[in-house]
């Protein structure tokens, strides 16, 4: 972390140039030498990306208007404060560039405090773009993370009926089949650096059904390259290595006889990479779902002339495919205390992209003091 913190120190001592001003009305995030944000008027952060705004709702809560200010947010970090009556709560945000490689990350951190003795039940909503899709620790937009999220709380989730569920990238047009097949072997989800490829799906509680997993390697050419691991809940694990079964470019499909163990109503689906493989990031191109019973073959179901008796066609990664859970929905249930709570999110900033909270080494702790040593520096360099 330390390197990183002086590597953008580097790049911030070589421009020597003072906060680069923000052209719209608002007050911007210091950011010496890199390209500012800034909240507006309604106490909403705004980013290249868009804004990300917080509303209040509850028994006795109400939003009053935003007080917004710049200033110190702690010991030595410059940022700017908005500040809210809320009724029967208060709230008490911050913003702070934070030195993250190479652009950095807004880190927004919104306090919550009862005014009187009593919990005060509040759904936090998160005012996003309506398109951003709510992953497990992401928000992405457009195919880039743009907000990264706590482990805890965890967010209220509306389901949709069918989703994926996964940190993964989608990459339509990546593959090359050949032969007859689905034209939803073009497309593909990556998990890029080893994350996993989830979906879940909505069954009758106790449900069963025959699910195919797609796959089509037009990357590898050799066996034993990227071999994956696929669980499907209720059927027994499957190595899968598309080329040694395959080929190149070689579109094919494996069944699970999957049922809903847990009684949920969802079917769960994950594709994994084998542990050791020389390429970690796994993929896959269709999933099929089909009633339970007699299974069609692979050979039928791969050429797509099934798809009408399907119960579900997920062309994955491509124009029909969407997350789990509805877009532009990003809401908290908590209750707050006189002691208050708190929820932290990282924020990408103009040029920069979000990592998973869950792969990151960062705190909001160790952010903090690494922004007040880069700008404590910068101010020495500054002086100079």
């Amino acid at each position: 972390m330390k390197r990183i913190a002086v590597a953008l120190l580097g790049v911030i001592v070589a421009a020597a140039l003072p906060p680069r001003s923000n052209a719209q009305a608002g007050t911007p995030i210091p950011t010496p030498g890199l390209a500012a944000s800034h909240v507006d008027s309604e106490g909403r952060l705004v980013e290249d990306w868009g804004a990300l705004g917080i509303r209040l709702a509850g028994d006795g809560v109400h939003m009053g208007p935003a007080g917004v200010s710049a200033g110190d947010v702690a010991p030595g970090v410059p940022g700017v404060r908005i500040v809210r009556d809320g009724g029967a709560v208060t709230l008490d945000a911050t913003v702070f560039r934070a030195p993250v490689w190479p652009s950095g990350l807004d880190i927004l951190t919104v306090r919550l405090a009862s005014k009187s003795d009593r919990d005060v039940p509040v759904r936090l909503t998160v005012e996003l773009p309506a398109s951003a899709r709510v992953g497990k620790r992401l928000v992405s937009l457009g195919g880039r993370a743009i907000v990264g999220l706590p482990e805890r709380p965890a967010p209220v989730r509306e389901l949709r009926e069918w989703g994926h569920w996964d940190e993964a990238a989608d990459l339509p047009g990546w593959a090359r089949p050949e032969g007859e097949c689905d034209p939803a072997f073009r497309n593909i989800r990556a998990g890029l650096g080893g994350v996993p490829i989830a979906y879940r799906f909505a069954v009758e509680p106790g449900g069963a059904a025959n699910v195919f997993l797609g796959f089509c390697e037009s990357h590898w050419r050799a066996a034993g390259q990227r071999p994956v691991v696929c669980q499907v809940e209720g059927a027994p694990l499957q190595e899968i290595d598309p080329i040694a079964r395959w080929g190149v470019h070689k579109p094919g499909a494996v069944l699970f006889a999957a049922r809903d163990v847990n009684g949920d109503g969802r079917l769960d689906v994950a594709v994994l990479p084998k542990p050791g493989s020389p390429d970690v990031n796994p993929i896959l191109n269709v999933i099929w779902l089909f009633p339970p019973g007699a299974a069609p073959s692979a050979e039928a179901v791969v050429s797509g002339r099934l798809n009408a008796v399907a119960t579900r066609v997920v062309d994955v990664g491509g124009p029909g495919d969407q997350a789990l859970e509805a877009a532009g929905r990003l809401q908290y249930d908590l209750v707050v205390a006189k002691s208050g709570t708190e929820l932290t999110l990282l924020v990408a900033c103009p040029g920069a992209t979000v990592e998973s909270p869950s792969r990151s080494a960062w705190t909001p702790e160790t952010l903090r003091a690494a922004a007040a040593r880069v700008m404590a520096d910068w101010s020495a360099v500054a002086s100079r």
